[in-house]
């Protein structure tokens, strides 16, 4: 398949500058028994991802990017495109069906993440990524208290001090501008912006290498969204985190996202900097997804 790419010939350059934090090639991800022709009879052109031969899905098929130290690369389309799925593949929520993908802390960048052994796997999420999920639930116990939240990833991280701890949390969580005095409060009983804030403080824990967001101003007001997305770019000022951002808000991706992979039925279909795909898209569902926001 072909992925249009919209970046001129020396569009990005500064993205070449440093070796990739996070490399990923040909990510693919089917859910159910799998079969030959999973892959060639669906995708966009096919206009469906199920498979008609063996009826398996093609959640998302050949992703491939590279992500710059302290660059944020998006990842946009409709639900069902695969945005979430390779989110969280690379994560080590789903195992992939195939594909590769290096970190550079990880064997300096030399082995496929997807191929450690459990223990290495384990290693890796506690220590060199972070996680924001669309659902705080998902990131959260929501029924332990905020700081109790980011102990638990510095737990995982071999933190042993409590008052390293503690203080690390305090920090955290006052940075996410989450009152100190709440700190020892339960996340059920804050509002689902104040939820996502202390997820964030827990992603950032352990001073990962890639944070991962999934849709993470979803169902949120407009005023909590800009707060979180004006926080996430202080963060990524201060901190040089890599991200990569999956959603389906363009605002939001044009915001924080200096490059975007656009998704349409587990295929990227066009691929470059943010700027030009949303001022001058190529494929033909990129345009429409532009003009939809524009309309």
């Amino acid at each position: 398949m072909t992925i249009t790419q919209t970046d001129p010939v020396n569009a990005g350059q500064t993205f070449r500058d440093t070796a990739p934090v996070l490399r990923v090639e040909n990510l693919t991800r089917i859910f159910g028994p799998g079969c030959p022709d999973c892959v060639a009879r669906t995708g966009p052109e096919a206009e469906t991802n199920t498979c008609p031969t063996c009826g398996s899905v093609v959640a998302c098929a050949d992703v491939s990017f590279e992500l710059r130290p302290g660059r944020t690369i998006g990842i946009v389309g409709e639900s069902g495109s695969g945005k979430t799925t390779a989110l969280r593949c690379l994560y080590g929520d789903l195992a992939p069906t195939s594909g590769r993908a290096y970190l550079s802390v990880y064997r300096d960048g030399e082995r496929d993440i997807f191929e450690a052994d459990p223990q290495d796997r384990r290693r890796i999420r506690n220590f060199h990524l972070g996680m924001v999920y669309q659902n705080p639930s998902q990131g959260l116990n929501l029924l332990i208290s905020s700081g109790g939240n980011v102990a638990e990833r510095l737990l995982a991280a071999e933190w042993r001090k409590v008052a390293a701890i503690r203080d690390r949390a305090a920090g955290l969580l006052g940075r996410m501008e989450i009152p100190v005095s709440r700190m020892d409060e339960i996340p059920a009983n804050f509002s689902g912006g104040m939820q996502q804030r202390v997820q964030v403080a827990k992603a950032l824990a352990n001073g990962p290498v890639v944070v991962l967001l999934d849709e993470m101003t979803s169902g949120l007001d407009v005023s909590v969204q800009a707060g979180v997305l004006d926080l996430m770019q202080d963060i990524q000022r201060q901190e040089q985190v890599a991200m990569v951002v999956v959603s389906h808000d363009l605002g939001v991706v044009r915001l924080l996202c200096e490059r975007t992979l656009v998704m349409k039925n587990g295929r990227v279909v066009e691929a470059g900097v943010t700027d030009q795909i949303l001022e001058d898209p190529h494929h033909p569902y990129t345009q429409l997804l532009v003009s939809s926001v524009n309309m």
